[in-house]
C-alpha cells in the first residue's frame, strides 16, 4: 500500500510504502514533517529515500528525523553532494538556475548526510524495492520499482503527460528521455506511476507521448 501526501507550496508527492509488520518507507520528506510523521500512524521508517536532491524533495527531512529519531537517509551517490556539506551551496545554484532564488532563501536548513549512497540496481535499505538509476532531472535522480504491486516512484523523472524540468547546471534533456526510453517505458504496460508532484499515471498512457 503506498499512501501519498501533497506538502509544501508547489505540492511535492511524498510516498508512504507500508512494508508490513509495522515498517514503511518515507520517499522525498519535502515539507510538513509532523503530517508526515502523523500519516506513518506508528510504522517505523526502515529508511527515508530521496528520488533526487532538490530542496523541494528533501526541505522536511531534518524536521522529519527530529520526530522520528535515527532513520537511514538513502539518495544516488552522484546526487549526495545536495545534502551535508556541500548542499547548501548545490541547492542554492540549482534554485538560482532556474529563477527560484526565494524558494531556496524562504526553506533552506542544513540538510544531514546521506547515510547510504544508491546505485542501479541496488534494493532501498530494509526492502526489495529496485533502484532504478534515471539521469537527466538531476545526475543522481532515482526511480523506485516495486515490482510486486506493479508500481514505480518516479520522482521528478517522470509525470502525467510531461517530464521533469532540465534547466539547470545538473540536468540534461538528452539524458532525461534516455531515461524515461529505456528504463520506465519498459516496464509492464500496467504500471502505476506515483510521480514527485501530480497525479498517479501509468506505462501505457504514458508511452504516446515519447515513442
Amino acid at each position: 500500500m503506498i499512501t501519498t501526501l501533497s506538502v509544501g507550496p508547489i505540492g511535492v508527492n511524498v510516498h508512504i510504502v507500508d512494508l508490513g509488520g509495522g515498517r514503511a518507507i518515507v520517499v522525498d520528506p519535502g515539507a510538513e514533517p509532523e503530517r508526515i510523521a502523523a500519516a506513518l500512524e506508528g510504522r517505523k521508517p526502515v529508511c527515508v529515500a530521496l528520488t533526487h536532491g532538490h530542496l523541494d524533495h528533501t526541505a522536511g527531512l531534518p524536521g522529519l528525523l527530529a520526530l522520528l529519531g535515527p532513520v537511514p537517509v538513502a539518495i544516488h551517490a552522484a546526487d549526495a553532494r545536495y545534502l551535508g556539506a556541500l548542499g547548501e551551496e548545490t541547492n542554492l545554484r540549482t534554485f538560482t538556475d532556474i529563477g527560484a532564488r526565494s524558494f531556496f532563501t524562504r526553506f533552506w536548513s542544513p540538510l544531514p548526510e546521506a547515510d547510504v549512497l544508491l546505485s542501479d540496481g541496488d534494493s532501498l535499505p530494509g526492502t526489495s524495492i529496485r533502484v532504478l538509476h534515471t539521469p537527466g532531472h538531476t545526475s543522481g535522480s532515482c526511480c523506485f520499482y516495486i515490482e510486486g504491486d506493479s508500481a514505480l516512484l518516479a520522482g521528478d523523472t517522470l509525470f502525467r503527460g510531461g517530464l521533469g524540468r532540465t534547466d539547470n547546471f545538473d540536468s540534461s534533456e538528452e539524458a532525461i528521455l534516455d531515461s524515461i526510453r529505456r528504463r520506465i517505458l519498459v516496464l509492464p504496460p500496467d504500471t502505476t506511476i506515483f510521480p514527485g508532484h501530480g497525479e498517479t499515471t501509468t506505462v501505457a498512457a504514458e508511452r504516446p507521448y515519447f515513442l
